[in-house]
Order: structure tokens, then sequence, then C-alpha cells
């Protein structure tokens, strides 16, 4: 913000203190905090913004207008700073490192008593020399040991190392492991800090061994270990986390994945024998969690969206999000296996996140399955002058000049459509209630602005190729329609008028100054609706924000 933005004595003495905090180191929150606070000051910004844009004031009355939206930005730095203070004193976890080892270890805790089932889980390893992924199965019961498999040099080299330093091969994250090397520590220096939305690290720093640090990720909604992290002194780092976690039935499991229980089946036929099997079981296994609340998995679901937002993914690639009963999918097809690396590096502690996805590089390298023959036949598609063409070739255009705008306004229909059923779902699903955490309140407002600009953008574009087809002439003098439709249903209309204007497999039925009309009002009730959904969606979160 610029000082030139503000007026008076008190604005001044607002930047100043602001300046100050600035300066301060011990002001400074950690991620999660900062990604919070400036989320909710750029709301208050585009707030200011949108105000004076939309109000179009006469030279007679600017100058109390401005004066009315520099207190009100004056007021949103003295809020700010108020929420500044509040996530400062929450950036410390209030928690002790043996009190969140105690809760992480209910998850490795034995329940003779639970369901029959298999936990599985899939965890990423990644060295300085190699990353992979491994499915590690138990018996939640704790009575079957898994078989024994055997690895490559590299992943028995690396096995042997992570035991060195208190990891199990068959428990990576194991909270249970993480303790007992923790405790071996005699000297040793324990620090927890928030490292990233619901997640808690717990970093222990040892002054002599092999081994310089390690650290154990784990959720803060109900402490599921989900990463893990060995520093060794020689500067080499392995880093473990969860993709995936589910329960699953004896019946989807391989059976000779796990040992037979031999003898141990005899025994347990007395009652003493059942005694022996409950108090000694053969595996730690891990807690079954409840099943997540609607809340935590809107959560989830916005984080997803913001990530997703965030790296251009939900622009054109082919994803998808699901809501299941215990977690959010992302399920889709990227282009290039680094792209699927990039997406699931960022997604990968996203908690309550099953992520299936896969790259067309990938799918191209598979071999066909199945013996029947593949056929390939050409078909012929009738080819009529479209009504831009006939319009643009009667005025002098070439075929490529008329190709390239019917493709281009085409692009700039898709997009409309996409982002304005984006704004029009985040609407559906997502409404901001008094009980709306502030950070999930702040993301609904920085995704709804990144599609309302990206619909501003795509709505130009197309306003720019009317003008073009039409040779420059302006619309001015059209009447809008009457009985504007939603958002959504309004960006599917300009698509089909789009698609009436450029279409060549049937001969058109009406001329293209028509189909222009019909376009040009159209988009000018988009880019309405548009703003009165952002604004409205805006209003509540502020209000939510400010309560």
């Amino acid at each position: 913000m610029h000082q030139r933005s503000l007026e008076g004595p008190r604005a001044e003495h607002m930047i100043q203190l602001f300046r100050e905090s600035l300066n301060d180191a011990d002001m400074i929150p950690q991620e999660k905090s900062r990604t919070a606070f400036a989320m909710w000051l750029k709301f208050q910004l585009r707030q200011e913004a949108s105000r004076q844009k939309w109000t179009v004031p006469t030279y007679a009355t600017w100058r109390p207008s401005f004066a009315s939206a520099s207190i009100g930005v004056v007021f949103g730095l003295v809020t700010g700073a108020s929420v500044f203070t509040f996530l400062y004193r929450e950036r410390v976890p209030s928690i002790s490192a043996n009190s969140l080892l105690v809760r992480a270890e209910n998850w490795d805790t034995p329940h003779a008593a639970a369901s029959p089932g298999v936990a599985h889980q899939t965890v990423q390893i990644k060295t300085e020399k190699q990353t992979f992924k491994r499915s590690v199965y138990w018996d939640v019961q704790g009575r079957h040991r898994p078989k024994t498999t055997a690895l490559s040099v590299d992943e028995e080299q690396l096995r042997s190392t992570l035991g060195e330093a208190g990891v199990d091969w068959n428990q990576p994250i194991s909270a249970s492991t993480y303790q007992a090397w923790h405790d071996r520590q005699h000297i040793r220096t324990d620090r927890i800090d928030r490292s990233g939305l619901h997640l808690l690290t717990l970093t222990t720093t040892v002054p002599d061994g092999e081994v310089s640090e390690e650290s154990l990720t784990v959720r803060d909604t109900d402490f599921h270990p989900v990463a893990r992290r060995v520093g060794f002194r020689d500067n080499e780092t392995v880093e473990i986390a969860e993709l995936d976690f589910t329960i699953l039935p004896w019946s989807a499991v391989d059976p000779n994945a796990f040992e037979p229980l031999g003898g141990m089946e005899e025994q347990v036929g007395g009652v003493g024998g059942h005694k022996m099997a409950e108090s000694q079981p053969l595996l730690p296994v891990l807690h079954v969690p409840l099943a997540p609340t609607p809340e935590q998995l809107d959560e989830t679901e916005l984080t997803v969206r913001l990530i997703l937002n965030q790296l251009a993914a939900d622009t054109g690639e082919q994803i998808e999000i699901h809501r299941l009963p215990q977690a959010i999918e992302v399920d889709g097809l990227v282009e290039t296996e680094e792209r699927k690396r990039e997406l699931a590096s960022r997604l990968a502690l996203v908690p309550r996140l099953k992520l299936v996805l896969q790259s067309a590089a990938q799918m191209r390298e598979a071999p066909l399955t199945g013996s029947e023959p593949v056929s390939v036949q050409a078909a012929s598609l009738p080819d009529h002058p479209s009504a831009l063409e006939k319009y643009l070739r009667a005025r002098g255009r070439n075929v490529d000049d008329i190709n390239a705008m019917a493709q281009q306004a085409f692009s700039a229909a898709l997009a409309i459509s996409h982002e304005s059923g984006a704004i029009a779902d985040l609407k559906t699903h997502f409404v901001t209630t008094q009980q709306t955490s502030v950070v999930d309140s702040a993301t609904i407002v920085e995704l709804l602005y990144s599609h309302h600009a990206r619909l501003e953008t795509a709505l130009r574009q197309e306003h720019a190729l009317l003008a073009q087809m039409e040779g420059g002439v302006p619309f001015d003098g059209r009447a809008l329609a009457q009985g504007a439709g939603s958002l959504s249903d309004e960006a599917s209309r300009n698509l089909a008028f789009v698609k009436e204007l450029t279409r060549t497999d049937a001969p058109a039925e009406r001329g293209a100054e028509a189909i222009f009309a019909n376009m040009s009002s159209t988009l000018d009730r988009i880019a309405g609706a548009a703003d009165q959904a952002y604004g409205e969606s805006a209003k509540d979160s502020r209000r939510n924000t400010e309560k």
C-alpha cells in the first residue's frame, strides 16, 4: 500500500506503527499465521478497491467518498493488526513433546478387540539419490505378521541406515519407534512448530551420534503421524511422507502377504491362550480413526482447491475432486511425470486426502492388454461454411484469420464457462457463516478472487474478438436482454452462441450479426452476475472475519 493512497495524520501514524511492527523480529508469524493474515489483508484491500470501482461519484462528491475509503482502509489496518496479534499468539503450539508423542502413539496401540482388517499405508521415501513409494500392510488386531520380501541392494542399505536411526522399515512413520529413539537420547532438545495447515512438527536435536536431528509431523486434529524426517550428521537427509492410508477388509488383501498363525491359532482356543494372544500382539497397529466431520472435509477440500488453483491445475487439466465418506479424493490425468510429482509433492501433507494421479506419458509407455484387435476407421464429416466464415469472407478476410478467430473465440468461451462454474460451485458448496473459521473464510475469498480475475480476462478477450470480427464497430445502443439467468446459465448460453457462430457440421441457420448481438448482451450479463456473486461472498466473509 502506498502512503499517497491515504490522507490525514492518523493514517500516517497507523503506517508508522505498521512499519515498526514489521521491524520486530518477534512478531514474524510462521507459515500458517502469515498466510492467513496475508489472505485477510488482501481481502480488505480488494474490498476497498471494489467499492471505489463500482461506485462512480461525480466530481463534487469525490472528496467525501475518497475520505470515507481512506477511513475504511485505516480501520482495516487496525482490525488487521488485531488479527495479526491473535495469530501471533496462536503460532506457538501449547503442547509438550511428551504429550504429543503420547497422543500420537494411540495410533500404534494394539487393539485385539478391533474389527478385523488390514491397515494399508502408502509412503514416499526421499533421499538425495532417489525417491520411491512403498506400500505397507499390517493387521489392525496385531495377530498376523507380514512376510519378509526381498529388497534391492539400495533398499537394503537404506533399511539398515534407517534402522540405526530408530526407524522401522515396516512402519516408517510410527510414533512408537520415534518415542523409543527419543527416549534413548540422554541429551536432546525438543521443539514443536506449526508446519502447515493443522500440522504439528516435533523436531528433536541431539549433540552427538550419526543422527543430528529427527522430526515427526502429526495432524493436530487427531495426532495421526503423516511424516518423519531423519537428518544425519554427514548432511544426508531422509524424508518419509504418508501419501495414503486406508483400512481394508481381509477379502481385499492377498492372504499370502502375511505369515500363517500356525501354532498360535491352537493356543488361542483356551482362555489362557486367548489372554496371551491379546497381551502379546505380534505387531503394533494403528488406531482406526473416527469419520471426519463435514467441517473437516470442507477444510481439506478448500485447501486442495487453493493448491490446485495456485499451481494452475484447475484451468484445463483433467483433474477432478470427489468427496468420500472418509476423505477428499483428487483423481486425474496430467501430461508428464514431472507434473505429476509436482502436484503430489504439494498435496502430500494435506490431511484426509486420497490422491489418484496418472500421467499421459506413463500410460503411453504401458503395453496394451487384451487380445482384441484395435481397429481404426476414418470418417468424413460434412463441411459447411460457418456463420462467422460467411460474414468475414464477405468483408475480405482470409481463411487463416477466420480459423484463428474462431479458435480464440471458442477458447475464451470455454474459459468463461469454466470460471463461472467454479464461482457458482464455491457459492453453492461453501456458504460462509459465523461458524466458518478465519482460514476457511479467507481461502474462499482467495479462490473467488482468482476465479473472478480469470473470468474478467476471458470476458475482455471475447469482447475484443467481437469488436475485431465486426471491424471495430462498438456495441453501444444494444439493449440488454431482460430476465438474466444465473452466472453458470449465462456462461453456458454464451458457449452455445459461440458454437452456433463457428459450427461447420450443418448449414448456418442465423446470420453472424444476430449471433454477435446475443453474445454481446450475454457477456454483459455474465460480467454483472460475476461482480454480484464475488461482491456478496466477499461481504459475507468480511463480516465473518470481523466477528
